[in-house]
């Protein structure tokens, strides 16, 4: 409402509206000569004409305006042979803008030289000239300072908007900031240190088993290698919270990606999984944050294969990439064991697709860890709920469902999405 407001008393000063100006004065001006005039000769059809051009084009300088529609009108009243009407309105739109534009003695000085116009030329009893008078000047006085009022509190509430705008922005980004130092807090003092421990012991072990069988030996090599590049992981994390302008190092530049996802499926091969991937080498000149999204979705769908067909299966990886976006497909020829048999047995899997909540419930098939037990998750998993919001944070599509044999998993990911701040 303000805005609007503000808008429609701006343009009626703007400079660059003369011309609508002078159409809009012109017209009536015309008709006003023609058709309610008596008769009238070339000085009233000057006057009117030059009252009308000063109207128009003295946006620039109200108070010379008003004085010189004053200067006309009185011409008008002495030479003219008909009423100069349009010579009185020009000189009250005039006066109107002078107080709506200027404040102090201006406005004042120009109804007090309109006023003394009507008082030369007198039509009557003199209480009649002084009403005429004080109506044809006070009335276009008051309006210009009504305009005037409006257009500053429109200014105003306009600055105000700005100020509460930015003001609102900086207390969200100061507590984006604050949360995002508390967590980076808690992981580097909690979630670092147990995983440290963690990797302190592995290695201890490693070394205290020189002559344990190789399998072991292969294991804890594994899970010591695995808690290293977790605790990397972490301290970039922690460096990536606390930066609120997000600046700092990324988990994962975009050329790197073909490499790292070749490396999970790698490592996949190690749980029994075999994982053809198929990756468009045009996949490694997205974004930092959709190479990420594109890496964190081979390592949960592999863990989700892992959790709940087990070993001894064959999965698909296509990453296909253009211009536009880029296209994920992961997909599982599905479970060969017995039904009821090794540690996946009674849990299935729960389709999700964008714009479809998934709901998580004990022995749900939600995403997990490839290390986690069944029977651990109870219902807490949220790998494909977090799956989907990532994909969908960048304007894309997701989807989870069993693909008969097996499990397919997709996304579609616009280029260039950005993550809304």
């Amino acid at each position: 409402m303000d805005q609007a407001r503000a808008h429609g008393v701006d343009s009626l000063f703007d400079p660059r509206a003369i011309p609508v100006r002078a159409v809009v004065l012109v017209i009536p001006a015309l008709g006003c000569l023609l058709f309610l005039s008596a008769a009238p000769n070339g000085i009233d059809w000057a006057i009117a004409l030059l009252a009308v051009a000063v109207t128009a084009v003295g946006v620039r300088r109200p108070l010379a305006t008003a004085l010189v529609t004053s200067a006309l009108l009185l011409a008008g009243f002495e030479f003219g042979s008909t009423g100069p009407l349009v010579a009185k309105v020009g000189a009250g739109i005039a006066l109107t803008e002078l107080a709506a534009r200027r404040d102090g003695w201006q406005p004042y000085l120009g109804a007090v030289v309109l006023a003394a116009v009507y008082l030369l030329h007198p039509s009557g009893e003199f209480a009649a000239n002084g009403y005429r008078a004080v109506v044809m000047a006070g009335a276009p006085l008051l309006l210009g300072g009504v305009l005037r009022a409006a257009h500053r509190s429109a200014v105003e509430a306009r600055r105000v908007a700005v100020e509460v705008a930015r003001r609102r922005d900086s207390e969200v980004a100061a507590a984006r900031a604050l949360e995002r130092t508390a967590i980076a807090r808690e992981l580097h003092d909690l979630i670092a240190h147990h995983v440290s421990s963690t990797v302190l012991r592995v290695g201890v072990a490693r070394h205290a088993l020189p002559d344990a069988p190789a399998p072991v030996l292969q294991v804890l090599d594994e899970i010591h290698a695995s808690g290293r590049e977790t605790l990397a992981d972490l301290r970039r994390l922690v460096s990536i919270l606390r930066d609120p302008d997000m600046t700092g190092e990324a988990f994962l530049s975009p050329a790197d990606l073909p490499v790292t996802v070749r490396a999970v499926a790698e490592r996949a091969r190690a749980l029994g999984i075999t994982v053809d991937c198929a990756i468009d080498e045009r996949a490694g000149e997205i974004d930092a944050v959709s190479a990420l999204t594109l890496l964190r979705l081979t390592q949960e769908g592999i863990a989700n294969i892992a959790a709940h067909a087990g070993t001894d299966v064959i999965a698909d990886l296509r990453i296909d990439a253009d211009e536009d976006e880029v296209v994920f497909v992961l997909r599982d020829n599905g479970s060969r064991r017995p039904h009821g048999s090794g540690w996946a047995s009674g849990h299935t899997r729960q389709s999700v697709s964008s714009g479809a909540p998934a709901l998580p419930s004990h022995g749900s098939g939600m995403i997990v860890a490839a290390d986690a037990l069944p029977g651990e998750t109870d219902g807490r998993g949220l790998g494909l709920v977090g799956l989907r919001e990532r994909v969908e944070l960048l304007g894309g599509e997701f989807e989870a469902a069993p693909a008969h044999p097996g499990w397919r998993l997709s996304a579609r990911l616009p280029l260039g999405a950005r993550v809304p701040a």
